[in-house]
């Protein structure tokens, strides 16, 4: 458990930041300066660089498209027992007559201060158990077969043509004739009709000659 107290005073919204900000979806690059999180030993600092890694991470990718790289989350810490700063960027690349871009960065929020308050770590043991992954990598892939992070095997099973016409139904005594039977049927029901609208209509009066 980590507990992180924001300063009230320093806080400023997203909405309070008047300038462009960046799509929804686009994933961060994280930047972590300053000597307290990168300590060996496992301290208040590593733990909020691990909370913050996890919360900004998103969806896993293989490859990153580098036009996608519009914002940048920066938390800084200098002290001895600093405050963590959290600051998020926006990325702008403009010409700068070379093959690389002029990259430029701009302050879209939102803006945090943080003072580390309570910290429980966590058993040893139930913390290598809570990170143990699935061993995936020395397994032989498998096709239409994969693995999620939590462990559990997923398949994709392809059905090819079905006939319907060996289908089977439920047997009942009105599905038992046969389809010409009932073709039949049919075309007497639409004679049957047609001679009763005949039967129906008046008869035509004739207009007798003077």
């Amino acid at each position: 458990m980590l507990e992180l107290y924001l300063d009230p005073d320093s806080f400023r919204k997203l909405a309070q930041f008047k300038n462009k900000k960046c799509a929804v979806g686009l994933k961060p690059m994280l930047l972590f300066a300053g000597t307290p999180f990168e300590s060996p030993v496992t301290n208040e600092y590593t733990l909020a660089k691990s909370f913050f890694t996890d919360f900004f991470k998103g969806e896993p990718a293989d490859k990153v498209d580098v036009e996608g790289l519009h914002a940048r989350e920066e938390v800084d810490g200098e002290e001895t027992k600093p405050s963590i700063h959290l600051r998020v960027y926006l990325i702008r690349t403009k010409r700068s007559g070379q093959k690389l871009p002029r990259v430029e960065v701009e302050e879209m929020g939102p803006r945090m201060d943080f003072r580390v308050g309570r910290v429980k770590e966590a058993d040893e043991s139930m913390l290598k158990e809570a990170l143990r992954k699935a061993r995936t990598s020395a397994e032989r892939p498998k096709k239409n077969i994969s693995t999620d992070i939590v462990g559990d095997k997923m398949g994709r099973i392809h059905l090819g043509k079905q006939d319907l016409k060996e289908l089977q139904t439920r047997k009942m005594k009105g599905l038992k004739r046969s389809r010409d039977v009932e073709d039949s049927e049919g075309d007497e029901d639409v004679e049957d009709v047609i001679s009763e609208d005949e039967a129906e209509a008046p008869p035509k009066k004739s207009k007798k000659k003077e």
